[in-house]
């Protein structure tokens, strides 16, 4: 079948003989045309002709004139790209032509022939185009072209024909290519959208081949107005690009565009806990994970990975260098939603967090408020070298709480005191007459478990658990016997011994001595096994050995042995016995345990065997015997030994690792592991058994889900004798309780103080630096461990700083004269490890001053540059803010600035009214420049260090905001004067051209404050003109009448010579200006 379009040879791809020629045939399209073969690529792939004479309208109609001169044929094309890529030949436009190139169309309707188009003939010539015209109607009878209609198509639709036209993709060879693409991974769809990502990263624009509508002779001036043409639109589609991203930048760095962290922040703060906080929302998958595409890593990023990347530019509260805040959100007192995850997971609930103390917020307020005021004193106390009990000061506070935990928590207080070796009423440390600050840290944190410092630690906190126990126990049985003096029947002689006697005689007198059915031995009518017994768990062993002594006969007919295993457990510095005796003494319980019937024994003498002589430390319990908890709790400690593993036998080792084991199974069976299933505040009592065992880190942290407020105040006391270990604060950031790579337990002990700070930092900031300034306990510590500690408390005091805007107070004031008041900061320099204070604060100090800067925050970031000592910059403020307040119209309100808070409070009797600038009651930017301004002028030191165009700048702006007093006053005499004396505008010129040129020609040199109210001062001045002349012109007894009407002619000179001034100055002024101009010089 023939093609509708001739042969389809030259669209399929098929081959032309470069020899042979095509006659000219009559066009489907309404007019004839001849075609000439190329050394084109045609529409599909092959060689395509170009039109000669080319359509004179779209709708196939010829041009008139149809006649050919040969040499047109033999013309040469310029080659140029085709619609789809292809080289093609270029038309040669005639009259009334469009000159469109539809690449191979012009071999549609033709056939091919083998006659060359170059070799015409040289005679007749009239006879050849005879012939062709002929062979052209015989072909147009046989093709099928003749009844088509008349073209009717644009060229979009013939574009779209002809692509019908071409092969179709085989869709299961696609398919195949996919899979083969896919099997080697590479995926095509995400291959295709990267590399369209990247010509949009890079900037590109991907210009499309346009044909060429243009002959070979081109018109040189219409092709430069062309190239012309095409550059500027390119340059303003590249300066749209760059204003699109450069406003996309500002967004980026200027407004937080972290929309889902900030509804987060919102709902912390108000309490408020969504489906999209809970635990699953992190192992759902990896937000941050980069897709992979088979030309590598892709750069499209999920919405959440770029809500949380460490890249984006986080609130300014926050932390900058890719981590979380320090300081945490601000957040009111009581429940809120933890910023631990560990913690999150055990209280389950933001309310959860306060624990037993959300009972009123009122009562948590003012506890936080005592225990600020001992961190204060604390602070103080460091800062002047002196001792201060916290412990005991702490306690005292936490027993007068009223909480359920409360005698939990001071027993584990003073439990401390006693492993620490505080001394509440020590004046020094000279003598070692109390602990010292951070004075345990190298035995506590030694790596070395088997060093001499890890070993006198752990023995130091055993033998502070049972001093504190045995006292306690003391304590109870003189505080039971004062309750009952009758029952107890003291006696005249209120020794140990003998106080021990009577709490004997009363427990038998209340029958809970033993259990019914137990016989204790008795020798005159005392119960000897039960007072040694309780002389033991009194710690009295010294006064056990005196009685025993006392009735060496009676214990000689007993027990013959006893006395001297007593005598030998109270000389030995560790309590242990020697080996021989050790073995004796075992040997003597177990057959008695074994052999004697039941109920023969006395229990106590049992007791008394398992203490001095250590038996069957297995079984860990004193049987037979009514005894509470802490009577259990004892004997766990007291059994505990720390010696050398290879010299003890293994049935009798148990240390202090054995005893933590023990409680931290107790505890897991025992005790409440969340707030949730607490009822009764059982959790204080595993507290405190966690203290007394050395387990200071899981103490705080089990704590801290229950009250939070009590277990930071405890590892405040902790950490000041050395007895926590600090994580890593920027890789444990997450997390409270941690473990090191030797699986030991550390705490995120500067986070928590920074977290725990937003309860009340914006009432009380002073509270929250003394609470910031203690994170740099840890800032002794070797190596890069107390670099970063340092590092954290700066970076927590820097964001509250940024956050509080109490610069006044926390920084520093200024002097009436201009010298600094030291802030709440540099008065802790010490404590927080500045050794070189002025870099610090100077560093924090700018960077709150540009904060404050870009927030318009004039008189913060004026405070805030004077103190870093750019004065220079305050005044570049101070002028902006000036001339802001200037170019307000006559007769608006007066702008005002925001004060800065101010430095004294009430509670400071230092801050007098007078002591410092008090720029907090200055609102006024006038003002605030003149005294700026006063100041500097005064002393050398601030002058010489500003630039003399900014201050000269300052001083024109004061002298136009009195022009401007003077105007809305009515003085136009005295502003006209001003305005003289100022030499910007030409008011003496008196119509000299040089001058007023002269005037035109200053006006770049002004700064920038200055020439934006140039206008405004121009304004000025013909309002003063007029004003002026009105009055003088009205004026009944005006004096002489020639001065007045020379006066008159020169404010109108002033005019016109101000109108010569401004057309110098095009495009400087408002239009309205020039209509005012014109209006006062018509007059």
């Amino acid at each position: 079948m023939a093609s509708p379009f001739g042969n389809l040879d030259s669209l399929t791809g098929g081959s032309l003989n470069p020899a042979s020629a095509q006659a000219p045939q009559k066009s489907p399209f309404g007019a004839p045309f001849t075609t000439q073969t190329s050394q084109g690529g045609s529409l599909f792939g092959n060689s395509s002709a170009s039109m000669q004479q080319p359509f004179s309208t779209l709708s196939g109609t010829a041009p008139t004139n149809t006649q050919q001169q040969p040499q047109q044929q033999t013309q040469s094309q310029t080659p140029m790209a085709s619609m789809y890529g292809a080289s093609t030949n270029q038309p040669q436009p005639g009259a009334g032509g469009l000159g469109l190139s539809l690449g191979g169309l012009g071999s549609l309707g033709a056939s091919q022939a083998n006659t060359n188009p170059t070799a015409l003939p040289q005679g007749n010539t009239t006879g050849y185009f005879d012939s062709l015209l002929s062979k052209n109607k015989q072909v147009s009878e046989q093709s099928p072209l003749g009844d088509l209609p008349s073209l009717q198509l644009g060229l979009g639709d013939l574009r779209q024909r002809l692509r019908k036209l071409g092969p179709r993709a085989d869709p299961v060879a696609h398919d195949k290519a996919r899979y083969i693409l896919a099997a080697s991974g590479v995926e095509p769809a995400a291959a295709v959208r990267d590399l369209n990502d990247f010509d949009v990263r890079v900037g590109g624009r991907v210009e499309r081949p346009v044909s060429s509508h243009a002959t070979s002779d081109i018109d040189i001036d219409a092709y430069l107005s062309n190239i012309q043409k095409k550059t500027t639109l390119s340059m303003i589609a590249d300066g749209l690009e760059r204003s699109t991203r450069d406003f996309d930048n500002f967004l980026e760095d200027n407004i937080t565009m972290e929309w889902e962290a900030q509804r987060k922040r919102i709902y912390e703060h108000f309490g408020i806990k969504t489906r999209d906080d809970s635990p699953a929302e992190g192992s759902s998958g990896a937000p941050g994970r980069e897709s992979h595409a088979g030309f590598g890593r892709s750069r499209r990023t999920t919405k959440a990975s770029r809500s949380t990347a460490p890249g984006i530019k986080a609130s300014a509260f926050g932390r900058s260098n890719l981590q979380k805040s320090v300081i945490g959100t601000p957040s009111k007192i009581g429940a809120h939603q933890p910023e631990f995850t560990d913690v999150q997971d055990a209280t389950g609930s933001p309310g959860a967090l306060n624990g037993a103390a959300s009972i009123d917020d009122r009562f948590v307020r003012e506890k936080q408020g005592r225990l600020a005021e001992r961190v204060q004193q604390l602070n103080q106390a460091r800062i002047k070298k002196e001792p201060y009990a916290i412990l005991n000061e702490l306690a005292q506070i936490a027993g007068t709480s009223g909480d359920r935990h409360a005698q939990q928590l001071v027993d584990a207080y003073h439990a401390a005191m006693t492993i620490v070796g505080e001394n509440p009423g020590a004046e020094t440390f000279a003598g070692d007459a109390t602990a010292k600050e951070r004075q345990f840290k190298d035995k506590y944190l030694d790596l070395n478990e088997k060093s001499p410092g890890s070993v006198e630690m752990r023995k130091r906190i055993l033998n502070g658990a049972n001093s504190f126990l045995e006292n306690k126990f003391f304590q109870e049985v003189e505080s039971i016997i004062a309750k009952h003096p009758r029952e107890a029947n003291l006696g005249g002689r209120p020794d140990v011994i003998s106080k021990i006697k009577a709490y004997v005689r009363l427990r038998q007198a209340r029958k809970d001595l033993v259990p019914d059915n137990v016989e204790l031995q008795q020798v005159d009518g005392e119960f000897v096994w039960a007072i040694v017994f309780y002389l033991l768990r009194s710690g009295k062993v010294a006064e056990a050995a005196d009685y025993v002594k006392a009735q060496a006969t009676t214990f000689r007919s007993i027990d013959r042995t006893f006395a001297s295993y007593l005598l030998e457990y109270v000389s030995s510095p560790d309590r242990r016995l020697r080996r021989q005796l050790q073995e004796r003494c075992n040997n003597e319980y177990n057959q008695r345990a074994r052999n004697a019937p039941e109920n023969s024994i006395d229990p106590y003498r049992m007791a008394c065997y398992k203490i001095v002589g250590r038996c069957d430390v297995s079984n860990r319990s004193l049987d037979g015997l009514n005894t509470e908890i802490e009577d259990w709790i004892w004997l766990q400690f007291n059994l505990a030994r720390e010696n050398d593993k290879a010299t003890e036998v293994a049935g009798e080792s148990y240390g202090l690792q054995d005893l933590r084991a023990s409680i931290r199974e107790i505890g897991l069976k025992h005790f409440p592991k969340s707030p949730g299933d607490d009822d009764n505040g059982a959790f204080g009592m595993f507290f405190f058994l966690q203290i007394l065992s050395g387990m200071f880190e899981q103490a705080i942290a089990y704590l801290y889900a229950f009250s939070y407020v009590d277990a930071i105040h405890f590892a405040i006391a902790l950490e000041y004798y050395g007895l926590l270990r600090p994580a890593d604060p920027w890789t444990t950031a997450d997390s409270l309780l941690s473990h090191d790579t030797r699986s030991r337990p550390q705490l995120s002990f500067g986070r928590m103080l920074g977290y725990y700070t937003r309860d009340f930092r914006a009432a009380d900031v002073a509270a929250a630096v003394d609470y910031l300034t203690l994170i740099c306990l840890n800032a002794d510590l070797e190596g890069e461990a107390g670099r970063q500690q340092a590092e954290l408390c700066h970076v927590a005091l820097r964001e509250l700083i940024l956050e509080s805007r109490e610069f006044s107070k926390l920084i520093g004031d200024i002097r009436p004269d201009g010298r600094r008041i030291k802030g709440l900061v540099e008065e802790r320099a010490s404590l927080i490890g500045l050794r070189e204070e002025d870099d610090f604060v100077k560093t924090v100090t700018l960077q709150a001053a540009r904060f404050a800067d870009d927030n318009g925050r004039t008189t913060d970031a004026v405070l805030l540059y004077h103190l870093a000592g750019d004065y220079d910059s305050v005044v570049t403020i101070v002028s902006r803010a000036l001339s802001e307040a200037i170019s307000l119209e006559i007769g608006e309100d007066p702008m005002r600035l925001m004060p800065v808070k101010p430095r004294s409070d009430g509670k400071d009797p230092e801050a007098q009214p007078g002591s410092s600038l008090s720029l907090a009651s200055i609102d006024d930017p006038v003002q605030l420049a003149m005294t700026m301004m006063s100041m500097y002028e005064k002393d050398a030191m601030f002058y010489t260090r500003i630039e003399d165009h900014n201050r000269v700048a300052c001083h024109i702006l004061l002298q136009m905001s009195e022009i401007k007093g003077l105007v809305e006053a009515g003085q136009w005499p005295e502003a006209l004067d001003k305005i003289r004396s100022l030499e910007i505008l030409p008011l003496d010129a008196s119509g000299d051209p040089a001058r007023i040129r002269h005037y035109a020609a200053t006006f770049s040199a002004l700064s920038q404050t200055v020439a934006i109210n140039v206008p405004n001062l121009l304004m000025w001045t013909i309002t003063c003109c007029i004003r002026q002349r009105e009055r003088l012109m009205s004026g009944q007894f005006s004096g002489n009448e020639g001065t007045r009407r020379m006066m008159c002619d020169n404010l109108k000179q002033i005019s016109i010579d101000l109108t010569t001034y401004t057309s110098q100055l095009r495009y400087r002024f408002p239009p309205h200006l020039h209509e005012a101009l014109a209006r006062a010089s018509a007059d």
